[in-house]
This record gives structure tokens, C-alpha cells and sequence, in this order.
């Protein structure tokens, strides 16, 4: 019998939250993930009452399966996005999302939208970028990170603000109902965002393969496109 899901309360505090206490675990899914940042962030989180009250914004954590860094963000409209980051030699690395081959088939929730490198000079709270790269020595950051020239990751993520999704910011019950629109919450968001993990897993492991590299992906004069 599934367990019942922890509470999210969040609460100001900590260098990698700012909930008071920290789970060592987050529910999500079906399944438990150990967060390696987890975020309010007011001024994204919406007002209005809604299947978003008890979620955070900023959710960042590696995934089991493949090993890739994942984090799950609050955008300015209030809807998520989430984001998976692959390392220098990824078959992909480097590619904007609207110039990967289509015969890949590399998609989440409604297609990519975000492809880059890692966001150092963000906030914490906010930025796309590999997690352990602030807990590294190196040449601070005017927003208090530390530059890792090591990390070279390059993310590609999805936003869950296309035709049919509801944005929390201007939500107007019931009119968004009658109108169909559906909120994506951060279980659904989660779980594309493990998808989109698995399938670039998967194209790194056929490249890796003597006769299963993609063909849009091996010719000798390719260049990465950078977006």
C-alpha cells in the first residue's frame, strides 16, 4: 500500500532550501527522490488557491536511472518547467533544442522549448545549473556562486505553458475549467521530466554503440548548434 505523501510546508532558511527543516526525501510520483535543492520562491509562487498551494518551485535532485542532473522550476507565469543536463560528449551537447533531428523523437510534455548552458549567474533559487557546481572551489559570482569552468553541461527543458495547460497567474475559476485547461503539477511534471532523462540516456548509449549511432548524428563535418 503506498504511503502517504510528507507535507511540502515551506519555510525561510539553509544555502540548498529555504524550508526551515529540509526532507532527506521528497515524495513525488510514485516513488521518493532525494532532493538536492528544494525552493519557494514568492515572487513565481501563485496567490490564488490551487492544486499548486503545497509545491515548491525549485526542485533539483539526480536521477536514479540515468545519472543525470534534473531540476524542476517555477517559471515567471507560474506554470513548471522541467530540465535535464547532459555532459561534454552527449551526442547532443551544444544542439538547440529546435535543431535535434526529428527522427530522435525527443520530446516532453508538448515538445522542447529551452536549450543552454549552465545559468552560473543566477540566483540559487532560480537557476538552471548544475547543482554541485556552487559547492566547488573556484572565483566567486556576483550572485554568490562559485564559477566551476568544469561544469559544461548544457540543459534542454520543456515549459508547461501550451495550448491546454492552465497558468496559475490570472487563473480565473471557472472559466479555465469550461475552457478545458489542465494545471500540470509537479507529480506530472516529474515524470516527464524523467522521461526526457531516459530518452537522452538512450541516444548516449546508442551513439556509444558501433551500429547504432544516429545517422543525422555522425557526420564528420557536424557541428553542435548552439541556441
Amino acid at each position: 500500500m503506498p504511503q502517504k505523501k510528507p507535507g511540502r510546508a515551506i519555510a525561510p532558511a539553509k544555502s540548498d532550501t529555504n524550508l526551515a527543516k529540509p526532507a532527506q526525501r521528497f515524495a513525488i510520483g510514485d516513488t521518493e527522490i532525494r532532493p538536492l535543492q528544494l525552493y519557494r520562491n514568492p515572487e513565481r509562487h501563485p496567490r490564488a488557491a490551487g492544486p499548486w498551494s503545497d509545491e515548491p518551485d525549485k526542485l533539483a535532485w539526480v536521477d536514479a536511472e540515468t545519472g543525470l542532473s534534473c531540476i524542476i522550476l517555477r517559471q515567471a507565469s507560474g506554470v513548471l518547467g522541467g530540465y535535464v543536463a547532459v555532459p561534454v560528449g552527449h551526442p547532443l551537447w551544444g544542439f538547440a533544442y529546435d535543431a535535434i533531428p526529428a527522427d530522435l523523437d525527443l520530446s516532453a510534455h508538448r515538445g522542447l522549448d529551452y536549450s543552454e548552458s549552465c545559468r552560473e549567474y543566477e540566483r540559487e533559487s532560480i537557476a538552471i545549473c548544475h547543482v554541485s557546481e556552487r559547492r566547488r572551489s573556484g572565483r566567486a559570482h556576483p550572485s554568490g556562486r562559485v564559477r566551476d569552468n568544469s561544469d559544461d553541461t548544457w540543459w534542454f527543458g520543456f515549459g508547461c505553458d501550451r495550448a491546454g495547460d492552465l497558468v496559475p497567474h490570472g487563473y480565473k475559476p471557472p472559466l479555465h475549467r469550461e475552457e478545458g485547461e489542465v494545471y500540470r503539477s509537479i507529480d506530472y511534471v516529474f515524470e516527464e521530466t524523467r522521461s526526457l532523462a531516459r530518452s537522452l540516456k538512450a541516444i548516449e548509449d546508442q551513439a556509444g554503440s558501433a551500429s547504432g549511432v544516429p545517422l543525422a548524428l555522425r557526420a564528420p563535418d557536424s557541428k553542435p548548434h548552439k541556441a
